[in-house]
């Protein structure tokens, strides 16, 4: 059982690359995770807030889509959100059966507060790409994902 198996070269470079994928998605999850804690944020919670602050008031269902969320996690952290005094939820005076959410004053201050600090973090965890780097990046992303 000392025999390291080899699954064939495009097999090596496939497992490899989701290893650094992975690891890179691990390393900024618990960099966000250790900012977010300071401020008793759930990664899930600064995604409502962020898109609120930059998109403004918007239906339960658009928030969902708009943070790849599901909506069973969204029932809660909408519910929390709320309790924190962080967003208000209100009636869509169009259709009574749809949730509208908007961030309250308090929860204006408090992303307008974090984000900075999350644009700082993300700026030196990526330094070691130059922005053509970042760019390139990007687009095998959006190939990787079939964009």
């Amino acid at each position: 059982m000392d025999e390291k198996q080899n699954y064939g070269p495009e097999n090596e470079l496939n497992l490899h690359m989701i290893i650094g994928l992975y690891r890179s998605y691990a390393r900024l999850n618990r960099n966000t995770q250790r900012l977010l804690s300071q401020y008793n944020l759930t990664l899930a919670q600064f995604g409502v807030l962020e898109v609120l602050y930059h998109l403004g008031p918007m239906k339960i269902g658009d928030v969902i889509a708009k943070t790849l969320s599901t909506s069973g996690n969204m029932t809660v952290v909408i519910k929390n959100l709320v309790k924190e005094n962080w967003i208000r939820r209100t009636v869509d005076p169009m259709d009574g059966r749809i949730s509208v959410v908007q961030l309250t004053e308090t929860g204006h201050q408090l992303i307008e507060t974090v984000f900075p600090q999350h644009l700082n973090e993300l700026d030196k965890m990526l330094a070691n790409l130059d922005l053509a780097d970042k760019e390139q990046m990007i687009q095998l992303l959006k190939k990787l994902n079939g964009v």
